[in-house]
């Protein structure tokens, strides 16, 4: 990934959303003032008084250039020099926290003393704005990383919307009990649009013989909302007049003063939520009706959907070769208690994500629910087919029964190639934005985002992004809102770490990763390597790592810094894991359990007795393996630094190395390997020439790490 450079006026908040970022994606912070200040062993204001600002100047530069973290605090001058700036663009991602006059301010006054150059943000303002990313307070920061865990999608507005007016129309009283989704607050814009409506129409029909029937509905951006009031407040006696917000004043509407029964005919190709509208409205007047489409019906299934409830709520409806027969005076009644489904439509974006590498469970969906989108799972097969050749590439993807679908779609199209071609689009332009122009600037500028206020493209631009190799900037991100709140969420996961000295190759992470999956845990680790254990607490600390695996050379050094340790580690004398709680640093040993059960299965025994065992090595990991042997009653002789001597039965390296190339193996003996990489070593290779049973150390590691994340999973619910 590229270094996010965070950039801006000086008290913008650069090392406040560094230290967010590093948290929310597990990625190591450095804010280049406080790495100044530790090199030059003086702080900004003493540089400054000692050697004047050109002298900081320098020493900046150099940090900057010297940084090495995937996200840097830069200073807030550090790219006035022409040469810095061009060093950070080519070398990173560069983005400028606008922050207004008054906040800069206040906020220096309040750090007085610390700053030697006060406040320049006005004299600066055009040095910022030339800068081509900006955040500001509604932007989401997005660091790429697959997604893991289990994800339950939101309830599905469309049907939500649908039991809410329907259990409405049956009690004319504001729905409640029968359509509760567990949560307010995890309901979206769109359905508290429609409880809006409901609570005002409910308002009205219990009011007075002589209250008057018009009514003001705020149905603000919610088109479902606009187009299913409209004729049912009409069929309710009310002269409705809609508030409107953002776009929905541009889309296509049927407004009605009156509403008769009757031949009502519409074009079926231009929204179903009209049909669904009279579906709801026209069951209530005196005569029966008819709905006739003089184009064939799109988005069939959102129909369907609406008659499954109302045929729930007793309203017969017949269907006709060119639409359907509505008998009139009838009445809604309500079945009870009932539940909206998950939204198959927010899922999509889940399923893209796994399309892209995310490796996420997704929950609560009902596979044989009416929602259009539900096709959305074979729909990216065939973009996957298509993308790899394929005979789906000849056949494009029809979206016209399923719109909402084509963001998550196009994304992941786009990221695998863009071979699969769409068809049935047209309607996408009369959405909340024009959803074909806003993917296809999305695809042009994929790291800085402007959804144009459409949720759908927000979500499908932050899925692309987790593929990406740069950070990416979603603009006006809370428009998520509208259909799904609890979107951002989803990104957030524990972070664990493996650290040790050099970590060039280490396979933790696969298989932490791995199990963390497939147990639905929203978790990562992340390897980070590390010359020191500070080093490593100290990314851990920034990045509230929840649990650290650790390796050579700090299984010893790392006790002195822990709060407690196991009894059996502290007998060891090593600790290769740690847990983090409550702001306390415990440790254990899962080496040691971990080759344990890993010897005994290539040895072929419960125990070891009688087995003479040679064992190369004396750090942490050895001590470990010692401990092991003793336990399951091998004769351990250690030999560190030393030439091995011949007549052992079972032989263990515990060093990084062949520490005897020179040995000659009989053939008789067994030997045991804690190097796994490459997976056949130098040692394994001579002893196998010479016709011994060899074995790698992979098998001792996912023994360790079963046993590791069983403590990272007490110390998490503790």
């Amino acid at each position: 990934m590229k270094t996010l450079y965070l950039y801006g006026p000086p008290a913008s908040g650069k090392t406040t959303l560094a230290k967010k970022l590093a948290v929310e994606y597990g990625r190591m912070y450095l804010d280049l003032d406080e790495e100044i200040v530790r090199k030059a062993g003086r702080t900004i204001p003493e540089i400054f008084a000692a050697e004047g600002e050109a002298a900081f100047r320098r020493l900046e530069s150099e940090m900057l250039r010297e940084a090495s973290a995937p996200i840097v605090a830069l200073g807030g001058g550090t790219l006035l020099d022409p040469a810095n700036r061009a060093w950070a663009e080519e070398h990173g991602f560069v983005a400028v926290i606008d922050a207004d006059e008054e906040t800069v301010a206040r906020r220096i006054e309040a750090a007085k003393g610390t700053r030697p150059l006060g406040d320049r943000l006005a004299e600066r303002r055009a040095h910022y704005a030339a800068f081509k990313h900006h955040i500001d307070a509604g932007t989401r920061v997005i660091l790429p990383r697959p997604l893991r865990g289990t994800v339950v999608p939101p309830p599905s507005k469309s049907h939500m919307h649908r039991l809410l007016i329907a259990e409405f129309l049956a009690t004319r009283r504001s729905a409640s009990a029968p359509c509760e989704t567990g949560s307010r607050a995890a309901e979206c814009e769109d359905i508290e649009a429609t409880r809006r409506c409901i609570a005002t129409l409910a308002a009205h029909a219990c009011g007075g013989a002589g209250e008057s029937r018009e009514v003001v509905l705020d149905v603000g951006e919610s088109g479902s909302t606009l187009r299913f009031f409209a004729p049912v407040a009409a069929a309710l006696g009310f002269k409705a007049k809609f508030t409107r917000r953002g776009r929905l004043a541009e889309r296509p509407a049927i407004e009605y003063d009156t509403i008769e029964s009757g031949l009502h005919e519409l074009r079926g190709d231009v929204s179903s939520q009209f049909v669904t509208g009279l579906l709801f409205a026209l069951p209530l007047l005196e005569g029966d009706s008819e709905i006739r489409f003089t184009t064939p019906l799109q988005s069939r299934g959102y129909v369907d959907m609406t008659l499954d409830v109302v045929r729930m709520y007793g309203i017969k409806v017949d269907e006709t070769p060119s639409g359907f027969k509505v008998p009139g005076a009838q009445r809604f009644v309500s079945p009870g208690k009932v539940s909206p489904e998950a939204d198959w439509s927010g899922a999509a974006f889940w399923f893209a994500a796994n399309a892209l590498g995310s490796e996420l469970t997704v929950e609560g969906l009902n596979p044989a629910s009416r929602q259009p989108d539900r096709v959305v799972a074979g729909l990216i097969s065939r973009i996957v087919e298509a993308n790899r050749g394929g005979a789906a590439a000849s056949q494009a993807i029809d979206v016209s029964g399923c719109p909402d679908n084509y963001p998550a779609l196009a994304a992941v199209n786009h990221a695998l190639g863009g071979k699969a071609k769409f068809a049935g689009t047209e309607r996408l332009r009369l959405k909340e934005s024009d959803r074909l122009a806003a993917m296809e600037a999305v695809f042009a500028s994929p790291d800085d985002v402007d959804p144009m206020g459409d949720h759908r493209i927000a979500m499908a631009a932050a899925i692309l992004a987790t593929a990406s190799d740069s950070p990416a900037l979603v603009h006006d991100a809370g428009c998520v809102a509208k259909s799904y709140p609890g979107f951002w969420d989803e990104f957030k996961m524990d972070l664990y770490a493996v650290t040790g000295w050099p970590l060039a190759k280490t396979r933790s992470p696969e298989l932490h990763n791995a199990a963390h999956a497939a147990a639905g845990r929203r978790a990562e680790m992340v390897a980070f390597p590390a010359r020191t254990i500070d080093d490593a607490l100290r990314f851990a600390d920034r990045c509230a790592v929840k649990g650290m695996a650790v390796t050579i050379p700090h299984k010893e050094s790392v006790m002195r810094h822990l709060d407690w340790i196991d009894p059996a580690a502290a007998k060891i004398g090593a600790v290769n894991t740690v847990v983090f709680r409550d702001g306390r640093r415990f440790g254990y040993n899962t080496d040691e359990p971990g080759f344990g059960e890993a010897i005994c299965a290539f040895a072929g025994r419960t125990n070891l007795d009688g087995v003479k065992t040679a064992l190369l090595g004396a750090g942490g990991a050895a001590k470990a393996v010692k401990c092991a042997l003793e336990r399951l009653g091998a004769a351990v002789e250690v030999f560190h630094r030393r030439p091995l001597a011949p007549g052992f039965d079972l032989i263990v390296n515990a060093t990084p190395v062949d520490p005897v190339p020179e040995y000659a193996f009989s053939g008789r003996e067994m030997v045991y390997d804690l190097r796994y990489e490459p997976p056949e070593t130098p040692l394994m290779t001579r002893a196998r020439a010479a016709g011994c049973r060899v074995e790698n150390g992979f098998s001792m590691l996912k023994a360790q790490a079963r046993i590791q994340l069983e403590h990272f999973a007490r110390g998490a619910k503790i």
